[in-house]
């Protein structure tokens, strides 16, 4: 069951995709991830299932600076 802060996908990705500018990567990868995608047309309906499987890169160019990199996540730093 989705709950409020990530039932919106849209907004989710344009906020990701602002921050991301002046030639700006970011890769992702997934090894048998499955997502459960409600079907919003039809709530009554079971959900869909997505199989990720491989690399998603976005990559952004532009005359903006980049944005500022945050700190390493603690799982990044090693913590």
């Amino acid at each position: 069951m989705a709950d409020s802060s990530s039932s919106n996908w849209a907004d989710m990705a344009a906020s990701l995709l602002g921050k991301l500018s002046g030639g700006v990567e970011l890769s992702c990868a997934f090894d048998q991830m499955e997502l459960q995608v409600p079907n919003p047309q039809n709530p009554n309906a079971p959900a869909a299932t997505w199989k990720l499987n491989g690399s998603l890169r976005i990559r952004t160019r532009g005359d903006q600076p980049a944005a500022p990199q945050l700190p390493p996540s603690p799982a990044e730093a090693g913590a």
